[in-house]
């Protein structure tokens, strides 16, 4: 599963926070699986063998990773107008099938009564996947259901087409508004209730390019050995956000991976511990490109889709936030609103991404490798290059075909996030993980 999208390129373990597979435990029993089997972290990159067509579950009938895209098809009109009465939502994420025992939990503290939209990466059919939620405690009427078959799009289990899922998702809202969440994410049990106060409603309705940040935290795993102990962590995931402070203030729970600066770090956390519920404070500037925040947006055409050329682990939805903020998105956090991520263990994508040249385990710099090596370095032949390149190309696409029309600033000191990319940069600002010859400023 490949829901566990931040892009951390410092290279730490993080072991605390990732998820691996696991058997379906039997209804209603919380136990955690047997220690899995080491995963050899320095083995050899997959071969790039053909790419698979995802055409076919694409919305839009694309298989060009870089045929990247302005705006969502068969959405509503954003010039629609809305009336605060008007403003209603839906919760929307994606997962493969280890994870569906998760859903009952985001029913529970979403609202039985309000909708979910969810893509399973499973071979199942979605009615017997919908029915397994709703014998395990989701109410049918809330429930949009949708599956892809793992075994034709993702033989390898490394290339988990999560923007592809996210876009069905958001294909199946039928509110005024979605919040996005990645399953391993689980919403405080107040959200709902905190979106749809007057003076929030009354935002939602008024701008069309309103985005609510919804602050992400994440909780230590409840066991010392590397497990998925369900069990200890279930029971201990909190609720509401005194529970929430009471952890933090243990140093059981943080800001979601402070290892990671650029991830989260343009939410502010310290003002949220004080500030009032349901009251929006906007964000004065954004500190990084690498800014992924979960969201609650209105759904129409103009919304930027998630670019689904970017699979498997590494910059997927980093790329929609940097789209959202060019194209005049406001983003404000909610007060007392959170979500907390789930302690899992690491996933295969996660591990084919940190794999990398003997060199780099030494310390060297991408630039300096690239710049200095007697030997040829395919860096293509690692995922994260192959990422990074595909990122350049969507950053130039950017730049030359959508209008700037940011209302949120770059803060004056953000980060220069381009250095940590595996790619040479020539003088256009154009980058090639496999050119070997042209200057680079990746140090």
């Amino acid at each position: 599963n490949y829901d566990d999208d931040d892009d951390n390129d410092n290279g730490n373990d993080n072991s605390h926070k990732r998820t691996s597979k696991r058997k379906k435990p039997k209804k209603k029993t919380l136990r955690g699986p047997s220690v899995p089997k080491p995963v050899d972290v320095n083995a050899p990159p997959l071969t790039i063998s053909s790419p698979i067509d995802l055409s076919s579950i694409s919305i839009f009938h694309s298989s060009d990773p870089s045929a990247f895209q302005f705006s969502t098809p068969d959405a509503p009109s954003c010039a629609a107008p809305l009336s605060p009465a008007d403003v209603t939502f839906t919760l929307v994420t994606q997962l493969s099938e280890d994870r569906i025992w998760m859903i009952p939990h985001h029913c529970d503290r979403w609202g039985k009564s309000h909708p979910l939209s969810i893509v399973v990466f499973t071979d199942r059919s979605a009615d017997d996947v919908t029915a397994q939620l709703v014998s395990d405690g989701c109410s049918p009427d809330q429930l949009a259901v949708q599956t892809v078959s793992k075994s034709r799009y993702d033989p390898t289990g490394t290339e988990y087409p999560v923007n592809i899922l996210r876009n069905m998702a958001f294909s199946r809202v039928r509110t005024t508004h979605a919040v996005y969440a990645d399953v391993d994410f689980w919403p405080s049990a107040e959200l709902h209730d905190l979106l749809s106060r007057p003076s929030v409603v009354e935002r939602f309705a008024g701008d069309a390019k309103l985005a609510v940040v919804v602050p992400a935290f994440q909780m230590t795993r409840r066991c010392p050995e590397y497990r998925d102990c369900r069990e200890l962590n279930i029971p201990s995931m909190p609720r509401h956000k005194k529970a929430l402070l009471s952890l933090v203030k243990k140093r059981e729970a943080s800001s979601f991976d402070p290892t990671n600066a650029g991830g989260h770090g343009s939410t502010k956390y310290i003002t949220w511990r004080d500030q009032e519920a349901g009251v929006l404070k906007d964000l004065p500037c954004i500190k990084s490109n690498r800014y992924e925040p979960y969201l609650a947006v209105r759904y129409c055409r103009d919304l930027p889709p998630f670019q689904e050329g970017f699979t498997g682990y590494g910059k997927n939805k980093m790329t929609w936030a940097m789209q959202l903020r060019r194209t005049g998105y406001l983003f404000s956090q909610l007060g007392e609103a959170f979500l907390v991520h789930y302690p899992h263990l690491d996933s295969a994508a996660r591990l084919e991404w940190n794999k990398k040249p003997e060199q780099l385990k030494k310390g060297v710099a991408v630039g300096e490798l690239l710049e200095h090596s007697e030997q040829e370095i395919d860096l293509k032949a690692f995922k994260r290059a192959r990422v990074d390149q595909l990122f350049m190309e969507f950053k130039k696409w950017m730049g030359e075909e959508v209008e700037d029309r940011a209302r949120v600033p770059m803060c004056e000191n953000s980060l220069n996030d381009d250095v940590r990319l595996w790619v040479n940069l020539n003088e256009n600002g154009s980058g090639h993980a496999n050119d070997h010859t042209s200057s680079s400023t990746s140090r």
